[in-house]
């Protein structure tokens, strides 16, 4: 009888010890998901500050020069739409078929001019 309750109280010990433990990682996994989606997001709000600054900077520029009528992409400013829209469809889910109008508007947005190069939409949406 006493070997049964001593079973039973290492039983109890390395269950508590199990559910302390699991608890323990699973709370280090949500704390660093949580702090990764931090990241993620601070990340986006710095590449829309700078989007919007390069907008604003673009749009001031067209005003003072009224002779010109498109607005350049650089090929940095290329690539950050890329890896924006990949990580948008990424998120989204969004279907292949749609990815056009997605990398256009997109370019759209950064650009703010109604049309876009088709071979910069097509280098965004290329795999």
């Amino acid at each position: 009888m006493v070997r049964t309750h001593l079973e039973v109280a290492q039983a109890v010990i390395a269950t508590g010890y199990l559910v302390r433990h699991n608890s323990m990682i699973g709370t280090a996994k949500f704390r660093h998901d949580v702090d990764r989606s931090r990241r993620a997001i601070e990340t986006s709000r710095e590449l829309l500050k700078r989007l919007r600054q390069r907008h604003h900077d673009d749009m001031a520029r067209g005003w003072e020069d009224p002779g010109v009528a498109s607005v350049a992409v650089s090929a940095f400013d290329a690539d950050i739409l890329r890896s924006a829209f990949r990580e948008l469809v990424r998120q989204t889910g969004v279907p292949e078929y749609q990815w056009r109008d997605l990398a256009t508007s997109l370019a759209h947005e950064f650009a703010g001019c109604e049309r876009m190069e088709t071979g910069l939409v097509d280098w965004i949406t290329s795999k």
